[in-house]
């Protein structure tokens, strides 16, 4: 998961809630199709074509509009509140997946909310590791609201730890040479890259965050093996 910073709504979801925030139809189901691609180009922009959720690519054709707080626990205007928004796998309607939006659902509700890592939460990123298999695992084993976001959004489904652990054989594998075969430099650079990218408003790698975490270790291994060749 990666740190969501929020933006300022765009004009027009601004001027829809001014408009009918105290009329019979201020809820999100109101919204129309038009206003609510504008609002998904805002939030795939915003969180740098990535899903809120999963870390997958997303465009604005290629996702639908999530709501943190589940729309079923929402009050007031809460479900078009651009605060609650985020971008997420897959496009408003498609089958349903067995991650992600789909699989959180109505959770969590207002009693569960202690439970639940929000990817707006600071330092949400690093509460979370990955191992090289693409696996996921809280960072601090006692930490029961990352082992429950983890299930309620089945971030650790076999489909999702496949396409992590491609993009993580991808990254740690210098060009003609085998397997976790970049050198450290190599990949200081490659983290450097992506840290760059990722404090930037241009389009990140999918599953970025977890490549940054995955070259951290490569690098860590590197040297405790280069450690052990020199007390030998």
């Amino acid at each position: 998961m990666r740190q969501i910073k929020k933006q300022a709504p765009p004009a027009a979801l601004t001027e829809w809630i001014a408009a009918n925030q105290n009329g019979p139809n201020r809820g999100y189901g109101s919204v129309s199709g038009e206003l609510r691609k504008i609002i998904r180009g805002a939030l795939v922009a915003e969180q740098g074509g990535l899903c809120a959720y999963s870390g997958r690519r997303i465009d604005v054709d290629s996702c639908h509009i999530e709501h943190l707080k589940p729309q079923a626990h929402c009050e007031g205007i809460e479900d078009v509140t651009y605060r609650n928004l985020v971008a997420a796998v897959p496009t408003p309607n498609a089958p349903k997946l067995p991650y992600g939006a789909h699989l959180k659902d109505n959770w969590p509700s207002d009693q569960e909310l202690a439970l639940f890592v929000s990817p707006l939460q600071g330092g949400c990123t690093a509460r979370f590791s990955y191992n090289f298999r693409g696996e996921i695992h809280p960072a601090n084993p006692a930490d029961a609201a990352a082992k429950e976001t983890i299930k309620r959004l089945g971030l650790d489904h076999s489909i999702l730890v496949a396409f992590r652990r491609e993009a993580i054989n991808r990254t740690l594998q210098a060009p003609k040479k085998g397997t976790a075969s970049l050198d450290p430099k190599a990949a200081r650079r490659r983290m450097a890259d992506l840290k760059q990218k990722d404090a930037g408003a241009v389009p990140l790698e999918p599953f970025s965050f977890v490549l940054i975490n995955a070259l951290e270790k490569h690098i860590e291994r590197i040297q405790k093996l280069s450690a052990k060749k020199k007390k030998a």
